[in-house]
């Protein structure tokens, strides 16, 4: 079975149907639900929601939850040590000022041996790209910008 892992900015997109990406992320959702794909979700980008939203809106009978661990924790700070010396360098075109939750949820995804990382959060991407080529991660970037019949080749 394929897991996918959903952020923060996908929750946010796929619970308001006001945001401009609501039907991307609500294609998206239900095209995982129908290839029976299993959809995962951290604890961290839970809490990150919960700042603004409530954790009774989260479709969590869809979602396995995933608790941050120390696995998690030593990958992160693998790549946490590239991003941070690529940003001191200015080699990581992104003036985000916190990218620690993104280096979390991508050693996550990467410990956890996700097939498809699942985000709105297009800046996030530069640091994706840059742990492509500084590190082994094995998992596909998908920004639901894209809609999901472009991303997965479907005819409708």
């Amino acid at each position: 079975m394929k897991k996918v892992f959903v952020d923060t900015n996908f929750l946010i997109k796929l619970l308001n149907n006001q945001e401009a990406l609501h039907q991307n992320a609500l294609a998206y959702f239900k095209y995982f639900l129908e290839e029976k794909m299993i959809i995962m979700v951290s604890a961290i980008a839970i809490g990150e929601y919960c700042v603004h939203g409530q954790i009774t809106h989260l479709p969590l009978k869809n979602l396995q939850t995933l608790n941050y661990n120390v696995i998690h924790a030593v990958k992160a700070g693998r790549y946490g040590a590239v991003a941070f010396r690529a940003r001191k360098l200015k080699q990581l075109p992104t003036n985000r000022i916190v990218i620690t939750n993104d280096i979390k949820l991508f050693a996550q995804a990467e410990s956890e041996k996700i097939d498809y990382y699942v985000t709105a959060d297009t800046s996030s991407k530069d640091i994706y790209d840059l742990m492509r080529r500084e590190d082994t991660v094995s998992y596909t970037f998908i920004d639901i910008h894209t809609p999901v019949n472009e991303t997965f080749g479907l005819l409708f």
